[in-house]
């Protein structure tokens, strides 16, 4: 029994062990070679989810770059930040999307949504990596298997690019406004299934950790209400958001468009617009920013 324990704990030390010599030499050839350049007149960048991924056009906006991603959270939008302000000096401003879905508790499973571990696991600082072994430590250590593979994959490839693998704005064509509009038994409060009360727990921390990073480097950092369709249902956390945001976070600037004028066709869905709405809006967002 003894034998069997001490090579079960052998065996176990040197697959770990395998594991974490891979995982930090892996790393670090990734932190030596990522490129995150941007075009050296791009001092503006937009983070966020699905709402500023097809509401900022970039090809109409002037030294701006779309890097914001469907089912993004802040705990990811923070490791595109830190790692895009190192490698250009020229970004003097920060626009990220906060909303009320932003500061809800269904933002923390975010984490594994789109399984993004692995694409940025070679960015990740000590309390990233602790933050997730305890949300889920099983998932955590296959996420981290898939991302020394993904590592190993760029090393091998010479693959270190990552700018066009991290976000950007997404051209919608279609929109099914009309038939949501018609359809009277659609519930848009189906996706909000929680409680007023039930805030983030640890996602806005990333939120504030991006503000942080912003102050320290000098850099201004935005918030941004994407355009919403006026029956949108998702008005019903408007006083928790507001009252959230002025405690946490009234010294930034709150560029809030969810009424911006915009006609039904405009609109993807009633919480995203699709390619008439976004160049409307990035005309006009060219125009004044």
């Amino acid at each position: 029994m003894r034998l069997f324990l001490k090579n079960t704990i052998l065996f176990l030390s040197i697959v770990y062990g395998s594991i974490f010599i891979m995982l930090v030499s892996s790393n670090y050839v990734i932190n030596s070679r990522a490129d995150f350049k941007l075009k050296p007149n791009t001092n503006k960048i937009v983070l966020g989810n699905s709402h500023p991924t097809g509401t900022f056009n970039d090809s109409l906006i002037s030294n701006l770059k779309n890097l914001s991603d469907p089912g993004d959270s802040y705990f990811y939008g923070y490791q595109k930040l830190k790692e895009i302000l190192k490698q250009n000096p020229q970004v003097d401003s920060v626009f990220v999307e906060f909303n009320p879905k932003t500061i809800l508790k269904w933002e923390d499973s975010k984490l594994w949504r789109k399984h993004q571990v692995p694409n940025y696991l070679a960015f990740f600082e000590f309390e990233d990596h602790r933050l997730l072994a305890t949300d889920n430590n099983i998932g955590y250590q296959q996420e981290l298997i898939k991302g020394i593979a993904k590592n190993l994959q760029r090393i091998i490839l010479n693959r270190y690019n990552y700018i066009d693998s991290i976000g950007g704005y997404r051209y919608v064509n279609n929109t099914r406004i009309e038939s949501i509009l018609d359809t009277l038994t659609y519930n848009p409060q189906k996706q909000y299934s929680l409680k007023e009360n039930s805030l983030s727990q640890y996602d806005i921390s990333y939120l504030n950790k991006m503000v942080r990073l912003c102050e320290t480097e000098n850099i201004k950092i935005v918030f941004v209400r994407s355009p919403y369709h006026k029956k949108f249902d998702g008005h019903r956390f408007e006083t928790i958001f507001q009252t959230y945001r002025k405690e946490n976070f009234e010294t930034i600037p709150f560029l809030d468009f969810q009424n911006f004028p915009m006609e039904d066709s405009d609109f993807k869905d009633l919480e995203h617009l699709n390619h008439i709405g976004a160049r409307k809006f990035s005309l006009w967002f060219e125009k004044e920013f």
